[in-house]
């Protein structure tokens, strides 16, 4: 097998793996390259769960949590993936600050908590890292990434320059952190919705 049947070879079978890698986002309705099916994302967000509240404080005050996840929870009831389970945690943190993990896991700080003015707006910040998760978005992500270091591994192939490679690596960089911002946009217009 000679160079030019290898790398038509890699072509086809990423040609294929994105043909069999469509779905259809939830939350927009609209077909998505994902290389993570939903059971492989629920077991990612629950072992990142699972590390993060063994190396993170958890602020402990029952009452509290339990008002923020009846608020998440009645959110989660309105959102476009209803059918995962959805947990909220509080982190004994300061800083302003939420995010959140595929497969359902929502966090906010403290910090934030004392920030907020209503219960309004903790539903508002609930909401964007809902749309997070509906919108798959770490999913997304993870699959950027994994287009990204294929595009830098084909072009050593087909130039054998590592200068390239080094070239498609950032410029693969910089479209995947854009696409952060993106997804914060979609996440805002997902919790407005």
């Amino acid at each position: 097998m000679n160079f030019q049947q290898i790398i038509k070879g890699l072509f086809l079978s990423a040609v294929i793996l994105s043909l069999n890698s469509c779905a259809i986002n939830p939350a927009t309705g609209t077909p998505d390259l994902v290389f993570m099916s939903e059971s492989d994302e629920l077991e990612m967000g629950k072992t990142m769960h699972e590390k993060l509240i063994k190396s993170a404080p958890i602020y402990q005050d029952d009452k509290l949590s339990a008002y923020v996840n009846k608020i998440g929870q009645k959110i989660v009831k309105n959102s476009h993936r209803t059918d995962i389970k959805y947990h909220f945690t509080i982190i004994d943190s300061p800083d302003i600050n939420a995010f959140a993990l595929p497969g359902g896991y929502i966090y906010i700080n403290r910090g934030l908590l004392v920030f907020l003015a209503s219960e309004a707006q903790l539903a508002a910040v609930l909401a964007h890292e809902i749309g997070h998760v509906t919108a798959r978005h770490v999913v997304k992500q993870d699959t950027a990434r994994t287009g990204a270091s294929t595009l830098s591994v084909l072009s050593v192939f087909t130039t054998g320059s590592a200068v390239l490679a080094d070239v498609t690596n950032l410029v693969s960089s910089a479209a995947v952190k854009g696409y952060g911002r993106e997804m914060e946009l979609e996440a805002d217009g997902l919790a407005a919705e």
